[in-house]
């Protein structure tokens, strides 16, 4: 993927969603064993030089009152690993980096690319991989893609591997709409397509400080407090500060009491004191119960519950943030509608096929040369921001690909 709409945090995969990667779907190292987090470390630090991940230290005015706040309670912010360099200017972030200070993979890997000879085909939209039979044991392979052209006309490339990075909710869909299942005679592993989707339910608790804050200037998730982000500790995690970039977007975030959205008297009155906001992202742990779909037109359909266990989680993180902000001097605090982040999952990796689309290597069980290596790779969610383990993970299939043990670049 390519884009520069993204907070830039960093932050690796923990121990204990690796342990889930082994246990859910049987994932395994390149030498055939369970794998572990040690596994993870050597491809997190390659992707952290290149992409020049550090602590980002550059802490806004409302960030350093909610660290006095939290301090208090006993529980100090850290820093947050950011893909951003020291030519930050902290001139605009979420929607864009105007000094190209933040790495994301269009900086640090498909621009790189161009300059090395990669074809970047633009403001084209694959629809179909094209697969044929083979003799061997999985009896398809990919070789190629079908795909809209700029012009409006349907065109085919064909490759010698099919690396599918369209995103979580895009991938399953091209992968379902070129009937996958149906022609590999709706084996087990390809009937996860789509299944066991996974993402973070967010909300944001605001508070309004005497002084004025300006918190759009800065990077809007600078500081985090990560001691629950374990599910056996709580699973949930902050990040902040953030105001939604924006009085626009601010207000139409905003929620009463019971997660209503505000309106009316209210609202204006809140809005109007935009610059005296900070806030806290609230990101909580998720199961992988959704599903993607195609319905009988082709059009997507995506299931994805928020459940009982998942509003717990909610309302024990938005209490401890409302303490952390108040204790930082908030005259008021705020609550923000549900919303979702960091989709994962939706094509599985792992060994065991009756819980995973492709093997730990990213290719699909049941089709030759196609690879998944994006989030929906995931086997199972990441506590935190997701964006360095897919990272990690893409390097994993990249390194698989060039390797001795796969023939397929090879002549």
């Amino acid at each position: 993927g390519s884009t520069t709409i993204f907070d830039a945090v960093a932050y690796r995969v923990l121990p204990e969603n690796v342990e889930s990667w082994r246990d859910e779907t049987g994932m395994v190292n390149e030498r055939g064993e369970p794998i572990s987090y040690a596994d993870m470390v050597p491809l997190l630090e390659k992707i952290e030089g290149e992409t020049g991940v550090r602590p980002y230290t550059d802490w806004e005015p409302g960030v350093q009152r909610m660290s006095e706040g939290f301090t208090k309670l006993g529980l100090p912010l850290e820093p947050t690993p950011a893909f951003i360099s020291l030519d930050c200017d902290h001139s605009g972030c979420l929607q864009g980096c105007p000094t190209g200070a933040k790495k994301g993979s269009l900086v640090a890997y498909v621009i790189p690319a161009v300059y090395d000879g990669a074809e970047l085909i633009t403001g084209s939209y694959v629809t179909e991989v094209l697969l044929r039979k083979t003799d061997g044991e999985k009896g398809l392979e990919a070789y190629g893609v079908k795909f809209r052209s700029r012009d409006g006309g349907t065109r085919t490339l064909t490759s010698k591997v099919v690396a599918l990075c369209a995103g979580t909710l895009q991938t399953p869909q091209i992968l379902l709409a070129s009937k996958v299942s149906e022609r590999a005679g709706h084996t087990k592993s390809s009937e996860q397509i789509g299944r066991n989707l996974a993402a973070h339910t967010l909300s944001v608790t605001f508070g309004r400080f005497d002084e004025v804050l300006n918190n759009w200037v800065h990077h809007p998730l600078s500081a985090a407090l990560m001691n629950f982000a374990p599910v056996a500790k709580g699973g949930f995690s902050f990040e902040m500060s953030t105001v939604n970039e924006g009085p626009i977007n601010f207000a139409q975030a905003l929620a009463d009491e019971e997660g209503v959205p505000m309106y009316g008297e209210r609202l204006k009155r809140v809005t109007k004191d935009y610059r005296l906001m900070a806030g806290i992202l609230i990101a909580i742990h998720d199961a992988n119960d959704g599903r993607v779909m195609l319905d009988e037109e082709g059009r997507e359909k995506i299931y994805k519950p928020v459940t009982s266990a998942d509003m717990v989680r909610i309302q024990k993180a938005r209490k401890l943030a409302t303490e952390g902000l108040v204790a930082a001097g908030a005259r008021e605090t705020y609550n923000s509608t549900l919303v979702s982040h960091h989709v994962q999952g939706s094509c599985r990796m792992g060994e065991d096929r009756s819980m995973s689309a492709a093997n730990s290597n990213g290719e699909l069980h049941d089709v030759h040369r196609l690879f998944v290596c994006d989030g929906s790779a995931i086997p199972t969610v990441v506590d935190v921001n997701p964006a360095l383990t897919i990272y990690a993970l893409a390097e994993k299939v990249s390194q698989y690909l060039l390797s001795e043990g796969c023939t397929y670049l090879r002549g």
